[in-house]
């Protein structure tokens, strides 16, 4: 089922959307999830049942053995009872039990036709009555006994649909059963006895919950699948079924491997159905509902844009009398409200609010569906309280889901989500107006949804997370200590129902957002009432990878965690509360840089598993290459010449299942449980061997410096010192950030996104303002922890420090602060240390030292007149002069017509070394996109993170805006310095924002003076190098606009 979400952080409700089961006999009455659809698989038969068929199909003669003159009983298939009544007594003449048994089964199918037409109960007893008369009446070598034995089975079916009895379905499986012992694999009515069970057992699944039935029902019809030729018309309804029924069990399991195969039966099943073919619309729709349910699980918006794309197609073409016209509305109509959910369009919630209501005046009452489309309508109206404070809105959803609650039995497995968001609708009302009785009543509804939920159940997770927050609201509300333990037992509840160090995204039935919201939640309200919340933070941060899933597009990644908000950084400030520093350090690296860490997963060294897993090393390799070569990191995709857009996204995601599965099966090998896992404390040490790393954490609720420092550099022993930066908050850091983005803006280097030809002339009280805002970081965030590590001002020999920032301090230049109107030594940053960035801890722990090779190599790239950028003369200066310095070493300069993509990409695939000297800019509405501008297109962030350089170690980006990032998602490092980075280059001096022609070539000038001096290419002192270059642009007279940008990031 696809499940579809109320866009309220706190809540999610879900609500079915129905699928097509396609039938050797129709059915019109099934189960809630089976469509009406004419029968679209149609088996020859032996020329036996053929003539019998024929013979039924008009006036035919029944002989009585004994009787001399012919007795004459005339019926067509659908005529009426009486008809079949009359003839149902003449069969009491016949005294061959083998022609008896053949005219007890036709009459038995007239009935069943009756009852199809009728719906009546006695119709479908009477056709059970003539099938089990025709079964008895048939000896075992009865050659058409399996007919007999199925068709009795499937009217059985049918009862079980109206009564619910158990013994019912369970005879129904038992005759199925005993048919498919008459047959062989080879007979042509083995498909059809296949199928027919496997429907069973899904009915069966439906009634009662057990899972071992939908797994049957998946081997049956995997079997069906595969004695089918692909040429054969039955192939593609089959396709279909077992699509619905791998789809039905991801639903109950969650497995993800469920759904993508799902996906692929589907749309292969899709794919070979031809356009006009009366089962296409009902074979898309449960293409389109899978497609749904995957964005659901996963966040990745490509599924829900081609759902809702393949639903418009048709919506509009379909007349009001087609019997799929409903369907396709009232599913249309709750991915149009996930999509409001996701992106806020009212258009959105209001195209939905129409398609529902249209799909409930097409559905008569009773009707198995019409529920669904209520609820539909329901959780739309509670939307547009939420966005435009109507309370008549979130009234109508409640009387609307009441309405779906009480004309859905307990049974049907739709129930708990139609209470669920009735409840939610009740609660929400709550907030509104204070009535008590709502949320007493909401409360009493979300135990009914969860009671009627079974165990295991992916839904589990958001029921328990809207209980615990329900009893939560009545305990501020009356103080019952009771409802307070109650909540927080809830949302435990709600994250331990999988295991939480489980290796695979796969593996949770819950969907991971719906988790992280409960243990998001269940961590601040233990914050709020003085409760440990470290369990309930752990369980969140542990789902960061999950949320932003390799399998999705890039942009998505970070569309998911840019709503995670700012719960690391509350875990970190929690952990550091309890003296856990050690955890602290632990969660402020796996709350960082997930997608990135994401794509170095792919990337990682596979020797030492080669050694003891060869097979594993070369299986993991080679999916790992085809996984980074998709468009879930995206670029140029390998597979985009030949396939389409949505094929390559749904290969993405298949091969990232296959990688996870594989990464699990690597953690069973013995020395390799922790494979790929989140390093611990002690592998992060090392990263301060060389110096003081200092994590900048800003929570909600206290800020403070973590510094990693080496204490005992005989034994590499690191300690953590905890600096609590008192006179600093999350606010304060918000302010002097939007003040900063203010000055830039004044000073045109925010605006505008292109490298200045001149020297930027920044007004006066530009320059004073930027000096308040230095200022206030060093006196209550630097300043301190200078203190701490005891360090002496003093102009050379500094020792370095590497910075870490978080939230808005990840945006300011903590390489800059200072008091610049203090005339003594010793009031700013750059008289105690150097300093360079890092992304995260792992980034700058496995870098070993370069060897000079006799290949080395420099590029540099100038580009002082792109065609589609303002001219920049003094790129070509800046090379020329880095050129004068290389003496022998093997130099490669491409500039102007000569940089082109190609070119450029196959340099630095051959350099060790990159100087750019160009137009650069920060994409902010994708900042994967963010490029460098060289002559005949952009190299963008996306394309840079897909390349592997081998020989990659410094990157000089004497371009705009390259260190810029994203504020939405402010520890991920969206910016082209930490592209570079993560490509390979162990060091890269980028920038802030932009900078003037005139300045970029004296800091190259002073940089390269240092780090090839005497002709020896010395990387590892750039930092050292760009401190002195940017002090002497400093004090050349130059404002801050000018010389704060340059920064250094990496070793």
């Amino acid at each position: 089922m696809v499940w579809s979400c109320i866009p309220e952080p706190s809540s999610l409700l879900k609500v079915p959307l129905l699928e097509y089961h396609e039938f050797f006999l129709s059915n019109p009455r099934t189960s809630p999830i089976q469509a009406s659809l004419s029968s679209s698989i149609k088996l020859t038969s032996s020329s036996s049942s053929t003539v019998e068929n024929e013979d039924f199909a008009k006036y035919v003669s029944l002989k009585n053995e004994n009787a001399e003159s012919d007795i004459r009983v005339g019926y067509p298939l659908l005529f009426s009872r009486e008809d079949l009544d009359s003839s149902y007594a003449m069969m009491v003449h016949f005294r061959k039990k083998e022609t008896m048994a053949s005219r007890l089964n036709m009459i038995g199918c007239g009935y069943y036709a009756q009852y199809q037409e009728t719906g009546k109960k006695t119709d479908l007893e009477g056709a059970i009555s003539a099938h089990q008369k025709a079964v008895y009446s048939a000896s075992i070598f009865h050659s058409q006994l399996a007919e007999y034995t199925n068709d009795l089975g499937t009217a059985l079916r049918d009862l079980f649909f109206l009564t619910g009895d158990r013994p019912v379905i369970d005879k129904a499986i038992a005759l199925h059963l005993h048919a498919l012992t008459f047959t062989k694999n080879e007979d042509q009515e083995m498909i059809t006895l296949l199928d027919g069970l496997a429907n069973c057992f899904v009915s069966r699944f439906e009634g009662f919950g057990a899972l071992s039935d939908l797994e049957d029902a998946i081997t049956l019809r995997r079997k069906a699948v595969k004695l089918t030729a692909e040429s054969d018309r039955n192939f593609p309804p089959l396709l279909n079924n077992l699509g619905a029924v791998l789809k039905m069990r991801f639903e109950r399991t969650g497995q993800l491997t469920d759904l993508e195969n799902a996906i692929s039966s589907l749309q292969k099943g899709v794919d070979i159905t031809q356009d006009g073919h009366p089962d296409k619309i009902s074979r898309m729709s449960n293409l389109v509902n899978a497609l749904h349910a995957r964005f659901e699980h996963q966040g990745g918006l490509a599924d829900l844009e081609k759902a809702i794309s393949m639903w418009e197609t048709v919506v509009d073409v379909i007349p009001d009398g087609h019997s799929d016209k409903a369907v396709i509305l009232g599913n249309l109509g709750s991915a149009l409200q996930t999509r409001f959910e996701r992106d806020g369009s009212p258009r959105d919630l209001e195209n939905a609010i129409i398609r529902s209501h249209h799909a409930i005046a097409l559905t008569p009452d009773g009707h198995p569906y019409k529920a669904s489309w209520i609820i539909n309508l329901a959780n739309s109206f509670r939307s547009r309280f939420l966005l435009v404070g109507s309370l008549s809105d979130l009234n109508q959803s409640i009387s609307l889901g009441r309405i779906a609650a009480e004309s859905t039995p307990n049974k049907n497995p739709d129930k708990s989500s139609f209470l669920n968001s009735l409840a939610v609708a009740l609660e929400t009302r709550f907030r509104r107006t204070g009535s008590l009785p709502d949320m007493d009543d909401a409360i009493s509804i979300l135990q009914s949804a969860l009671d009627l939920t079974p165990d295991g159940h992916p839904d589990n997770s958001s029921r328990l997370n809207n209980l615990a927050r329900s009893l939560h609201s009545r305990f501020e509300r009356n103080g019952s200590r009771d409802d307070l333990d109650q909540a927080i037992n809830f949302w435990q509840s709600a994250d331990k129902l999988t295991p939480d160090d489980h290796p695979t995204a796969n593996s949770t039935s819950a969907p991971p957002m719906d988790r992280f919201r409960a243990a998001r939640t269940w961590a601040r309200v233990c914050t709020a009432y003085s409760r440990n919340p470290l369990d309930a933070y752990g369980c969140a941060i542990s789902l960061l990878p999950r949320i932003a899933w390799l399998g999705i597009a890039v942009t998505d990644q970070h569309t998911l965690l840019a709503q995670v908000g700012d719960i690391v950084r509350d875990a970190v400030a929690a952990a550091i509360r309890l003296n856990e520093y050690e955890l602290a350090v632990e969660w402020a690296e796996q709350g960082r840089s997930i997608v990135w860490q994401n794509i170095l997963g792919l990337r990682n060294p596979l020797q030492e598993l080669r050694n003891s897993q060869p097979q594993l090393a070369d299986q993991l390799e080679t999916i790992s290459r085809k996984l980074e070569g998709s468009t879930s990191y995206p670029g140029v995709s390998d597979m985009s010449d030949t396939m389409s857009m949505d094929d390559i996204a749904q290969k993405s995601m298949e091969l990232a299942v296959e990688w996870e599965r594989i990464i699990e099966e690597i953690r069973k090998t013995p020395n390799f449980e922790a494979f790929l896992k989140a390093k611990k404390f002690k592998e992060l040490a090392p990263a301060a061997l060389r110096g003081p790393v200092i994590i900048l954490n800003v929570g909600s609720s206290r800020c403070d410096a973590l510094i990693l420092s080496l204490k005992d550099p005989v034994v590499k022993d690191v300690s953590i010192i905890n600096v609590p930066l008192t006179g600093f908050s999350y606010e304060m850091g918000k302010g002097s950030f939007s003040d900063m983005m203010k000055l830039l803006s004044l000073a045109g280097v925010r605006a505008r996104s292109v490298r200045k030809s001149e020297r930027i002339i920044s007004p006066m009280d530009v320059n004073a303002k930027f000096k308040v805002v230095l200022a206030e970081l060093w006196s209550h965030v630097v300043e301190p922890i200078m203190k701490e590590l005891a360090y002496e001002a003093k102009g050379s020999n500094l020792p370095r420090v590497w910075w870490c920032a978080t939230g808005p301090l990840a945006f300011l230049p903590i390489h800059a602060a200072g008091l610049y109107d203090a005339k003594e030594t010793g009031e700013k940053i750059t008289d105690y240390v150097v300093s360079s960035y890092t992304p995260t801890l792992t980034a700058i722990l496995s870098h070993p030292q370069p060897n000079l090779s006799s290949d080395f190599q420099i590029l540099t790239v100038a580009q002082p007149s792109t065609p589609y950028a303002p001219p920049i003369p003094h790129t070509e200066e800046e090379v020329k002069f880095i050129e004068e310095l290389v003496g022998d070493l093997n130099f490669v300069k491409l500039t102007g017509e000569d940089a082109t993509l190609e070119r450029v990409l196959r340099g630095m695939k051959e350099s060790n070394w990159v100087h750019l000297a160009c137009h650069g800019q920060q994409c902010i509405d994708e900042p994967m996109k963010s490029s460098l501008f060289l002559h005949d297109k952009t190299l963008e962030l996306a394309e840079i993170v897909k390349q592997s350089f081998p020989k990659a170690e410094f990157a000089f980006l004497s371009a705009c805006q390259t260190a810029t990032g994203d504020q939405k998602i402010a520890e991920e490092s969206v910016h082209l310095a930490a592209g570079m980075f993560l490509a390979g280059y162990r060091g890269v001096i980028a920038t802030m924002w932009s900078i003037n022609d005139s300045d970029a070539p004296q800091v190259a000038k002073e940089v390269y003076r240092h780090i090839l001096k005497d002709g020896k290419p010395t990387s590892q002192a750039a930092a050292y190098a760009l401190h002195q270059a940017v002090e002497q642009l400093r004090v050349s007279s130059a404002n801050f606009i000018s010389w704060v940008p340059f920064i250094h990031i990496g070793y």
